[in-house]
């Protein structure tokens, strides 16, 4: 993995120098984190400015990562027009990018509303957003937005499975299709009216539900690349789609925790510290694979067999 990586880095400036703007962003994350287990262990409070830092940088910076790709991706679609999945790739990417940054200033806002010291006497409050606002607005359809991006990212991996996996059965690929899309699609039964958050009173255990058929939609994303993998011999491909494959769970698990609550402990501080190393895995797993293969005829010669 160490080796394949390396490679790409010398062969691609852009890979070269995200890797190290990357790896500088999660060193900073994760002392943010340990300013705030800090805080925590020593005064039994924390500041909330911790978790506006970390909302904005993680949201921020993965719209920023959302949007390099999507445009290279763009550029390569200009190239070989024959790949639709790139251009699909590339759309879900640059809505996501948008959504990342009206989701960063909203939970900013959400945030600024809290108390500047958090304790084990602060109450937990889910605020909501002044009625009319821009992000009340935006937020009643944020949904629908966040799922347009999750299909256009389905569609563009079926169809690097379909290309690719040849071999693999047309009911498993369906199947594949299917299952993340029913499942994905329980998670807007709010935005569709079928089920009123606002007056039900397992609204807890709804929101569990989500979270989990969230992590669910990454574990198959995961799954579909896994498939391609059982065919492939060892090389630098299969590394690459091994991290995209990982890079899609966590993901999954990291895009849908916000720390709005504020509370003690802040739970999902985390998950969301590790947002823009998860959407990298994925860009660069992509992106990755798709240089190798565009250089190794003989892989893609097997692939396509």
């Amino acid at each position: 993995m160490d080796t394949s990586s390396s490679t790409l880095k010398a062969r691609s400036t852009l890979i070269a120098n995200l890797h190290r703007v990357v790896s500088v962003v999660q060193y900073i994350l994760a002392a943010n984190v340990i300013l705030i287990i800090i805080q925590i262990f020593l005064f039994s409070k924390y500041s909330i400015i911790s978790l506006l830092f970390v909302t904005y940088i993680s949201n921020f910076f993965t719209a920023a990562l959302l949007v390099i790709f999507a445009l290279r991706f763009v550029t390569w679609y200009k190239n070989k027009k024959q790949n639709l999945g790139i251009l699909l790739f590339a759309l879900a990417f640059l809505i996501l990018a948008g959504s990342e940054v009206i989701v960063g200033l909203g939970s900013g806002y959400k945030v600024s509303q809290k108390d500047l010291m958090i304790t084990p006497a602060s109450k937990v409050e889910f605020i909501d957003y002044p009625e009319g606002s821009f992000f009340d607005i935006f937020f009643s359809f944020y949904r629908y937005v966040d799922y347009a991006s999750f299909l256009l990212t389905l569609l563009a991996s079926a169809l690097l499975l379909y290309h690719y996996g040849k071999k693999t059965n047309t009911r498993k690929i369906i199947l594949i299709i299917a299952l993340p899309i029913l499942s994905y699609t329980t998670t807007i039964l709010d935005a569709l009216n079928i089920y009123d958050t606002d007056t039900n009173p397992d609204l807890f255990s709804f929101y569990i539900y989500q979270t989990l058929v969230s992590i669910s939609a990454g574990v198959l994303f995961a799954f579909s690349f896994w498939i391609i993998l059982k065919k492939l011999p060892e090389s630098s491909i299969k590394t690459f789609l091994k991290i995209t494959a990982y890079g899609f769970i966590l993901l999954y698990i990291c895009n849908h925790v916000s720390v709005n609550t504020a509370s003690y402990p802040p739970y999902g501080v985390n998950s969301l510290s590790l947002l823009s190393l998860s959407s990298y895995f994925v860009l660069f797993g992509l992106y990755a694979s798709a240089l190798s293969l565009s250089q190794d005829i003989t892989l893609r010669q097997h692939l396509r067999s």
